[in-house]
């Protein structure tokens, strides 16, 4: 039986099963029969207050056994998967030939053969932990999981979230671009941060960004995510939310694996105790050294890539258009709904390149917003119609059954959208709502195709949410893409009631901060198109530099760092309030700046929501104090 621990190292975290290494080659006898035991350890998904689902992936055609003990279940529940076979997840010519400079050839390869299970479990009391173990093979999996509470009894939830982890083999040896602001990048105090030929770039590298000399984080990709992961463990939180741009393309095999490998494998378990609630974002319908997002003849590989992702993910969608096979979706724990929508197609379609843009062409920022500037599309990478067509192809089916649904006003997706909206509210809930491209960003990703400085993966066209998520109470939107950490203020018809929208884009890719152009003197400043943006930890919090003995730059504090949202609500006599931490692991170097520890740390710019009875945010900010005798359990 194969027992997980965590190893806690003086240097940092790492999570690694007893015995095991961080990577298995694929050798031709292993890719014929699969490893016994466990490919996926088992994640969970649809939690609910009566019900979990638990899933994993084999690499053998053999039944798994789950074994859940707790309240209710008159001793134990014993079930019996069976085995689905996920033709999908084959390696291709070109990931089994793939070479990465810096790592050992196919090191990152498992077997050539995945079997999913999946078991419901259902009848459980509500706000209570079970204890699972999951049997598949020679290895055993034991773990733990709590249900949700009801939403007349309950004390508080914590949730996290984060977007673009964006995870591949090469993290390992990737250190990604840091960004510094260009007007507000230092306190008053700090020296500047090493600049060419010093011992920084030696060590870490630099690249280019605006034509100007860029340091590299000092922590690769793949550390950044254990790091991060690590510390969300540590807060215990009761939902995990994943604003889409899961893999570095998922049409490519070898980023699951790295992925699973985080959240339920080798360097993680978060997964394995914490469910996860997950969004479609541009990534998921890319397929790296497969084709990327295919030809205009043939968009078969964005097809596989987003059918890879369903393939891995159950989540409560749309009964009355499966087909979109829950592209979006929507979660009820206690208290509190997640509605989750697929922010990957827009139309009419637009695209920069070849000058289709639904709306004119304009410059400057955000405050005039008119009809005739309206965007309608987040994809300028390839049509729907191209894709529903290689859809067909591939499934054998006809377009109109495609699994990728548009956004718009009119769609089935934006009616299902207004009916959940409306169910929420109707039952007095809170509401949060997350997809990948966002709206309100000061990024790249952040002017609309038809801008001056246009984007052709804009979030702009998601805006056009914006008045059903007032009407409807919403009390916060979370997003990613633009691989930033941004806080958007909303609040359209001024009523003092808005709701907070953030970028949220730092798991463990890129570290981008606003976007820059030219001014009049040819310097790079910031474009400002969001007129919404409350704060950027690029832009608002300054890095301090001091020098040590030896005369090198250390940073002692702020700047833009990996991390992630802890959102966590507490009943109170008014209703309950939310109160939103942008969270950061900054990392702390030795003199030679090799990591040594990272350190969890909370941005200077926490927020709190006060919502009303019915779950609405409230104007202002009233005195109230908990609620007693509300509920049970308490998070500390």
């Amino acid at each position: 039986m194969k027992k997980w621990i965590r190893i806690v190292a003086v240097a940092g975290l790492i999570t690694l099963p007893l015995g095991a290494t961080t990577a298995v080659a694929a050798t031709p006898e292993a890719a014929a029969e699969g490893a016994a035991g466990f490919r996926v350890l088992p994640y969970l998904q649809n939690p609910g207050a009566d019900a979990m689902t638990l899933s994993w992936v084999s690499e053998r055609d053999e039944p798994g056994t789950v074994t859940v003990t707790g309240p209710g279940l008159r001793g134990r529940a014993e079930l019996t998967s069976e085995p689905n076979y996920l033709d999908l997840m084959e390696y291709t010519d070109a990931e089994l030939a793939q070479e990465i400079p810096g790592l050992e050839q196919g090191s990152w390869l498992l077997s050539d053969s995945s079997y999913r299970h999946t078991a419901t479990l259902d009848g459980l009391k509500a706000d209570h932990t079970y204890r699972y173990t999951v049997e598949q093979g020679d290895e055993t999996f034991d773990g733990t999981f709590t249900t949700a509470p009801t939403a007349e009894r309950w004390r508080d939830l914590r949730v996290v979230a984060f977007s673009d982890t964006e995870t591949e083999p090469a993290g390992a040896i990737e250190q990604r671009e840091w960004e510094l602001h260009p007007e507000t990048g230092y306190t008053a105090d700090s020296v500047p941060r090493p600049g060419p030929g010093s011992l920084w770039e030696e060590t870490h590298g630099s690249t280019t960004r605006y034509g100007e000399f860029t340091l590299r984080y000092p922590i690769d990709q793949q550390r950044a995510l254990v790091e991060n992961l690590g510390v969300i463990e540590e807060a215990d939180p009761d939902l995990m939310l994943l604003a889409g741009d899961l893999v570095q393309g998922s049409g490519y095999q070898p980023a699951w694996d790295e992925f699973w490998r985080h959240f339920a494998g080798e360097y993680g378990t978060l997964a394995t105790n914490t469910p996860l609630v997950t969004a479609i974002g541009n990534w998921e319908t890319y397929a790296g050294i497969n084709g990327g997002y295919g030809t205009p003849e043939d968009r078969s590989p964005a097809v596989i890539g987003r059918n890879r992702y369903h393939d891995y993910f159950d989540t409560g969608g749309d009964p009355e258009n499966p087909h979109y096979k829950d592209s979006y979706h929507r979660v009820d724990y206690g208290p509190l709904t997640v509605i989750t929508l697929d922010s990957t197609n827009g139309i009419p379609d637009e695209n920069v390149n070849e000058g289709i843009l639904s709306g004119e062409m304009f410059s400057g920022d955000d405050t005039n917003p008119t009809e005739a500037r309206r965007s309608t599309d987040t994809q300028g990478s390839f049509t729907a119609e191209e894709y529903d067509l290689a859809f067909a192809d591939v499934f054998g089916a006809t377009p109109e059954d495609t699994d990728l649904p548009n956004f718009n006003p009119g769609t089935e997706q934006w009616d299902w959208a207004q009916e959940q909206l409306a169910d929420a509210r109707e039952q007095g809930q809170i509401v949060v709502v997350q997809f990948h491209h966002a709206p309100y960003s000061s990024g790249v990703h952040g002017t609309p195709p038809n801008h001056e400085y246009a984007d052709n993966q804009s979030g702009v066209a998601m805006r056009v949410y914006t008045p059903m998520f007032e009407q409807y109470g919403v009390a916060a939107v979370i997003s990613g893409h633009d691989e930033m950490f941004e806080r958007s203020w909303v609040d359209e018809d001024g009523d003092g009631a808005g709701f907070h929208v953030y970028d949220v884009g730092v798991a463990a890719d890129g570290l981008r901060g606003e976007q820059l152009a030219p001014d009049e003197n040819g310097d790079y400043a910031p474009v400002d198109f969001n007129s919404r943006s409350e704060w950027t930890a690029s832009g608002d919090e300054p890095e301090t530099w001091e020098l040590d003995e030896n005369g090198n730059p250390r940073l002692v504090d702020g700047g833009l760092h990996y991390g992630h949202l802890q959102m966590d609500l507490e009943n109170t006599r008014c209703g309950a309030e939310m109160t939103l931490s942008p969270v950061y692991v900054f990392p702390v170097l030795d003199e030679d700046y090799e990591l040594v520890r990272t350190e969890r740390r909370v941005y200077d710019d926490v927020v709190d929501v006060q919502l009303a009875d019915d779950g609405t945010p409230l104007a202002g900010a009233p005195d109230c104090h908990p609620g007693r005798g509300h509920g049970t359990g308490s998070k500390q």
